[in-house]
């Protein structure tokens, strides 16, 4: 069974890939490991090595701490693994994609003021 550190930081892997609009044939290349072994690492069940997840950030254009964010940091003592609840947000798997095509339409619209206001519009739905 994974532990619940390396499914986050895969789920987190996998966002951030998505969000990029790269499959993880390009991902694995550009790493210079197999597909196969992406979808290990984005499902937890392989851990990403310290070496490996250096050149991920290279290439996905993030921070390490990236992929710890929403980790309950507060409860990782006194408590094993398996009693580790997963109580951070859980975002939609389906999210990323809209994400991108969100930030794609965005990019395309030319009125500032429009933007802003669509900015508004989304953070008052929050």
């Amino acid at each position: 069974m994974p532990h619940p550190v390396d499914t986050h930081v895969g789920k987190r892997m996998r966002q951030r890939r998505e969000l990029r609009g790269m499959p993880q044939k390009e991902l694995a290349k550009k790493l210079g490991i197999s597909f196969q072994q992406i979808q290990k690492y984005e499902s937890g069940a392989n851990r990403v090595s310290a070496s490996k997840m250096w050149e991920l950030c290279g290439v996905l254009s993030v921070e390490p701490s990236y992929f710890f964010e929403g980790l309950d940091h507060g409860k990782r003592r006194g408590r094993g693994a398996s009693e580790r609840k997963q109580d951070q947000y859980e975002p939609d798997p389906h999210s990323a994609r809209q994400v991108l095509d969100l930030n794609q339409n965005f990019q395309k619209i030319k009125d500032q003021n429009v933007r802003r206001q669509l900015v508004q519009l989304v953070k008052s739905l929050s």
